[in-house]
């Protein structure tokens, strides 16, 4: 019996991409045996794991770093340029502050460590699926090291008021920070789900944002979220 024929949602369908391939197809052997997630294909190469994308149109595309080539944040780019809906989860070795702010602004919506158990790597992705925003505590910390470096960068800038968000909004905006999807925000506040999604649409266009990571990120920045 198919996980149609029991009425529950059409599994998750995820590209991996990682070029040490050992690696790459034990993660798909592990991922094949949880019901709600299906490995429909496997890349080597940024410029794979695009194409790919592009063509089979996943769910979720399942994202190393540093792969040979343009590497994982260029096809990130890629991805989310030529299909906005998919998501992009990164899962590597790199826990380079630069590669996670890059890797935010390409348009992914977590930034996971290798050292994670194939369990975790399983809920991250269905999380992701559904909207969240992820990165791990350590990272979150090399983050905000950046956003301190950007800072110093701009002290010689004029400075520019942040745009101003309503009560409601920063309401929305901190349980984002908190890793809710938009159900959840809606049962929390007693709002409409279409609510919540318009109120998220007038977040990003007056922070200039294009994803809810960015706007994790922001929150974060602003000190609406704290990182332990």
């Amino acid at each position: 019996m198919t996980l149609q024929d029991r009425g529950t949602p059409d599994p998750i369908r995820v590209i991996v991409a990682d070029d040490h391939a050992v690696f790459r197809r034990g993660l798909e052997m592990v991922l094949e045996t949880e019901d709600d997630i299906d490995v429909i294909a496997e890349a080597g190469s940024g410029e794979e794991a695009s194409a790919l994308a592009v063509a089979s149109e996943p769910d979720l595309v399942l994202m190393d770093v540093r792969m040979p080539g343009d590497g994982g944040i260029h096809a990130t780019r890629v991805i989310k340029e030529a299909l906005p809906d998919v998501k992009v989860l990164m899962l590597t070795i790199s826990d380079d502050g630069e590669d996670l702010f890059e890797s935010v602004k390409a348009g992914a919506s977590g930034y996971l460590l290798k050292g994670i158990s194939i369990e975790e790597v399983a809920d991250a992705i269905r999380s992701v699926h559904s909207g969240q925003a992820l990165i791990s505590p350590l990272m979150a910390t090399k983050l905000l090291s950046q956003f301190s470096a950007m800072a110093r960068r701009d002290e010689r800038r004029e400075d520019v008021r942040s745009p101003r968000l309503t009560k409601r909004e920063m309401e929305v905006l901190t349980l984002i920070a908190r890793g809710m999807n938009n159900r959840d925000i809606a049962r929390e506040l007693f709002i409409s789900e279409n609510t919540v999604k318009n109120h998220v649409r007038n977040i990003l266009e007056k922070l200039h944002l294009h994803s809810r990571m960015e706007a994790v990120v922001y929150a974060v920045r602003e000190k609406l979220l704290e990182i332990t």
